[in-house]
């Protein structure tokens, strides 16, 4: 099957290849009704045989692409089918009916005792002397279609603005068409008379968290493919009522637990995992669309609510800020007491060093200072090799100046761990599929201004989990897909009510799919 949606995909390509010859064949129709571009007359069968072989094909690679699972039981989907194939027969019937067939300047004739191919185009050229007569110009079928020529081309083009819009309808919702429409039809149309977008908020604290920040982020991120006339998974994300229905496997999200929420642990995925969202190399939401959505879905999923009456932390605030386009998402800008205020100020520190900088760069690291008038840094691990305690060594050397580390999937052991231990000021620190065991939970429980941290896919158990869960600091943490039972985070959860742990499913329930990456070591 997979073949088969491989060619499916190509219909995407070919759609607008018969509408194209298709138009034109019909422009042709009425162009050759003035006698200044009667010379055309020759190009109308030609343009009409064409536009019924693309229309062929299209159908054909339409019907593979059908077959994905992610258009099953969608009504739209079959009417565009049905819609389409109705265009490509009645295509096909006017290119018949519109062809014209000369006589043979020789009639034929079947030698005895001819060749085989000879014999071959013998039946064939009688065969033409035989329909020739029905198709000839001039004869009844010529005269008839001369006649009522406007109803095939004006039956093809009501078909294509009929296909044309259920194939929009699934790529960009039942509304598109209107979307923009004047005020009068869009009431026709069931819609609110006011077609214009929402006005941008004037402050972060006006802003509604679902019509400003979250409803937007899905409709260019995921309404493509979740909207009432193309429901993947029978979710349709058109509106507040449908998110919260759910799809065909029940609701995705689930009010005030983000790590319950099907749809929040789909856009934390890593891109390579099959169940990641958005798929097929579609762009996902950023960083601070995902934690304004889970901020979102901890405060209970509200349709509607201000910001400033949810009265979010600091660092939601600095991502709903971000999402909607009130701040700058990099903080490049930003004046240092700006920046993780919610974990308190900001320590200050001597300039990092700069070969050492240069050096952890070449490595394949991203550094970049966390805001304006300060030398910490951010510093993100990119490259596709796994690291050794050797590049770690080398970031140890400005490690104080570090104040988010992001090593996931990074090849990181317990020895590595051991190293990062000694970055003092280190407040955010991410290791998710990494193999990476309770030893190393002994050294991140050493980490005391730590206050997020992501364990995703490792080798921490209850033991380890229960010793990190001491941090001061600590206000957040992930440990999706490891051996920490639900037992240990109720624990840790009663005894620590300022931390919020992501939980969700263990590998118990679900296959890993992403594998650990292999220390180089």
């Amino acid at each position: 099957m997979q073949f088969i949606w491989f060619l499916g995909r190509f219909h995407v390509l070919m759609v607008h290849l018969p509408l194209g010859i298709l138009t034109l064949a019909a422009a042709l129709e009425i162009l050759v009704r003035f006698r200044r571009f009667r010379f055309l007359e020759g190009a109308l069968a030609p343009a009409w045989i064409a536009g019924a072989i693309s229309a062929l094909a299209t159908v054909a690679l339409g019907l593979m692409h059908s077959t994905e699972e992610s258009f099953d039981d969608m009504p739209t989907v079959d009417a565009h089918g049905w819609a389409g194939m109705t265009l490509a027969a009645a295509a096909c019937l006017t290119a018949i009916l519109r062809t014209r067939l000369h006589p043979l300047p020789h009639p034929s004739r079947q030698a005895e005792g001819a060749p085989p191919r000879a014999a071959l185009v013998a039946i064939g050229a009688r065969l033409y002397e035989a329909v020739q007569p029905a198709f000839a110009p001039g004869a009844v079928l010529d005269r008839a279609y001369e006649k009522l020529w406007g109803v095939p081309a004006a039956a093809i083009v009501c078909l294509m603005l009929l296909t044309g819009h259920l194939g929009g309808s699934l790529t960009h919702g039942d509304t598109y068409l209107v979307q923009y429409a004047p005020g009068p039809i869009r009431v026709l149309a069931g819609l609110p008379a006011d077609a214009g977008p929402r006005a941008k908020p004037a402050d972060l604290a006006s802003a509604d968290i679902y019509l400003d920040v979250v409803q937007p982020a899905l409709d260019r991120r995921c309404a493509a493919c979740h909207n009432n006339s193309k429901k993947s998974g029978g979710l349709s994300m058109a509106s507040y009522e449908a998110l919260m229905k759910g799809g065909s496997k029940g609701p995705v999200i689930a009010a005030g637990n983000p790590s319950a929420s099907d749809l929040f642990r789909r856009i934390n995925l890593a891109p390579n995992r099959s169940d990641f969202m958005p798929k097929d190399g579609k762009t996902p939401l950023n960083k601070n669309e995902v934690a304004a959505i889970g901020w979102w879905i901890s405060q209970g999923a509200p349709k509607s609510g201000t910001v400033g009456d949810l009265k979010p932390t600091a660092e939601a605030s600095s991502a709903i800020a971000a999402a909607i386009g009130l701040a700058d998402a990099s903080n490049e800008e930003e004046p240092a007491a700006a920046v993780g205020a919610d974990d308190g100020p900001l320590p200050q520190v001597a300039e990092a060093d700069p070969a050492a900088v240069a050096k952890v760069v070449a490595q394949g690291f991203i550094v970049r200072k966390v805001a304006k008038g300060s030398n910490l840094v951010d510093v993100d691990y990119v490259a596709a090799n796994p690291v050794t305690p050797e590049i770690i060594d080398d970031l140890a050397r400005f490690g104080p100046n570090i104040l988010r580390l992001n090593l996931r999937h990074a090849g990181v052991t317990d020895a590595e761990v051991k190293t990062i231990a000694g970055f003092s000021n280190l407040r955010r620190l991410r290791l998710e599929e990494n193999a990476i065991s309770d030893a190393a939970a002994d050294d991140i429980a050493s980490l005391k201004n730590l206050t997020y941290l992501n364990l995703t896919n490792t080798e921490v158990t209850d033991a380890g989990f229960a010793k990190i869960s001491t941090l001061p600091k600590l206000s957040r943490v992930y440990v999706w897909e490891t051996a920490i039972t639900a037992a240990a985070v109720d624990k840790v959860k009663a005894a620590c009510k300022d931390v919020t742990i992501y939980a969700g499913l263990t590998a118990k329930d679900v296959p890993v799919e992403t594998k650990i990456m292999t220390p180089a070591n």
